[in-house]
């Protein structure tokens, strides 16, 4: 039973119930489905190219993150720490294979900016999760407006990396 504030000394269960928008889910797992669509035609034409390309091969790597079931279904999720941890393991991870194409690859200065705020809303998010985790809201309400806001970091990001991906290859 849960009679204190979700993640506080003093509750017995330390998650919370998050139900997410319909809508909101509903467009973001189509653009989502639309996006692997395109990308899966990529990584079949990677396997069979004599050179590799590194931004297609890294976003195997992302989409993981991008693909979270709390983002892509309608239903209640438990937030607990733990999935808190495993959220913000899969982001610095993200961040980490975005670091190394930054560094691997020659991009244009408009694809270098595209990846740079994929970078750094990941950093964003990261803090956000940070918050989450440390339990700073002072309500459920609150609590639910920070998740909310977590969900729509998300979605954003994956709207700033897929920009990035489709510019990259224009390379």
């Amino acid at each position: 039973m849960t009679w204190f504030y979700p993640y506080s000394m003093l509750s017995i269960h330390k998650s919370y119930s998050f139900t997410p928008d319909s809508v909101v889910v509903e467009n973001y797992a189509e653009d989502l489905k639309i996006f692997n669509e395109a990308y899966e035609e990529d990584l079949e034409a990677l396997e069979s190219a004599d050179n590799i390309d590194l931004t297609v091969d890294r976003t195997q790597y992302l989409l993981p993150m991008y693909e979270q079931d709390w983002l892509t279904s309608d239903d209640t999720v438990e937030m607990d720490k733990e999935k808190l941890d495993k959220m913000l393991f899969e982001v610095k991870n993200g961040r980490e294979y975005l670091l190394e194409l930054m560094v691997r690859k020659d991009y244009s200065e408009d694809q270098k900016d595209y990846l740079a705020n994929v970078i750094s809303g990941l950093l964003s998010l990261e803090d956000q999760l940070i918050d989450l985790k440390n339990g700073t809201a002072e309500s459920r309400k609150t609590l639910n407006s920070q998740i909310r806001n977590v969900q729509s970091s998300f979605e954003s990001n994956f709207m700033v990396f897929k920009t990035f991906y489709e510019r990259s290859k224009d390379n």
